[in-house]
């Protein structure tokens, strides 16, 4: 810009400051359930993410053309819980005016010394944004573009089935290449943990669990494969979950990510992980009381 005026500014004293600022993107998104509509201050920040490193937060408010106010001052807000959603950023004029959202899949403190070769990096599967209440508070959604659905292929339908210690099921993917996407629900009868393992041959584990006591839907990768390139990657992050009454999810796994998305995106986690070949099994564990797993599909991703 050769010439510009300053309309205002935002953010003193609001969010999380542990760095840099960057990739701002201010977008209008509607309410479900309504007619009303919200604007919204997508901003990322390098370091000062939830578990350490770079991340996405947002802000809630209105805007007039020269200023946003943020509503909820005094709350920080992330876009994702996982270590890999960064520099978040939205199409204009999408179809049927929706908001859809590409992130970059990595994180600045181990992005130079990825183990991989040919490519340096990805983005997130796109998403589509929207806003919903809860507690008189407004939050985004971020659910996977319904075009991903477009994108299912062979599909792996496996019968209900209760939790009481271990439930184990091999190869959920017929000549498995390591993408393919998980749709579940669970009902929980009383387990105080509800744990899902994804393993392969080699030993590798991703370790993914619900503490119904916390309300907290987690994710631990140290074991998931190669970890050794940075101490800052075998982390273990957190995401809060509204019930872990009725589960409701939807995981896309690729051969070096895993996207989780809770509730159709009210939470979601965005993990790289570098397994030495595809996880093919899932193992469904709990502690105490037991829980039932309504619905399981597994489809390949074209």
């Amino acid at each position: 810009l050769k010439s510009w005026k300053k309309e205002s500014s935002f953010g003193e004293k609001q969010g999380a400051h542990g760095g840099v600022w960057e990739c701002p993107d201010l977008v209008e998104l509607p309410i479900e359930g309504t007619k009303e509509k919200r604007w919204v201050l997508i901003c990322n920040i390098n370091p000062g993410g939830p578990f350490g490193g770079s991340a996405t937060q947002y802000f809630v408010g209105t805007f007039n053309g020269k200023k946003f106010v943020n509503d909820a001052p005094t709350e920080t807000k992330w876009m994702d819980w996982g270590k890999d959603n960064y520099a978040t950023v939205t199409f204009n004029n999408a179809p049927d005016g929706r908001t859809v959202a590409l992130g970059w899949m990595s994180n600045w403190q181990y992005q130079g010394v990825l183990p991989t070769k040919q490519y340096r990096g990805a983005n997130t599967i796109a998403r589509d944004l929207s806003l919903y209440r809860k507690d008189g508070d407004l939050y985004l959604k971020s659910s996977p573009s319904i075009e991903m659905i477009d994108a299912r292929g062979e599909k792996n339908t496996i019968p209900s089935f209760r939790v009481k210690e271990n439930y184990k099921i091999d190869n959920i993917v017929k000549d498995n290449v390591g993408a393919y996407e998980i749709e579940m629900s669970i009902k929980n009868n009383g387990a105080s943990r509800i744990i899902m393992t994804l393993s392969n041959t080699k030993g590798e584990l991703l370790h993914m669990h619900f503490d119904v006591q916390r309300k907290h839907f987690v994710m631990e990768r140290s074991e998931s494969g190669q970890t050794d390139f940075s101490r800052d990657f075998p982390a273990l992050t957190v995401a809060p979950v509204e019930s872990t009454d009725n589960i409701k999810l939807r995981i896309f796994v690729d051969r070096s990510s895993v996207e989780v998305f809770g509730e159709d995106g009210e939470y979601v986690m965005t993990n790289r992980v570098f397994p030495s070949e595809p996880y093919n099994t899932i193992t469904f564990e709990n502690e105490r009381g037991n829980f039932v797993v309504k619905e399981l599909n597994i489809y390949k991703i074209k």
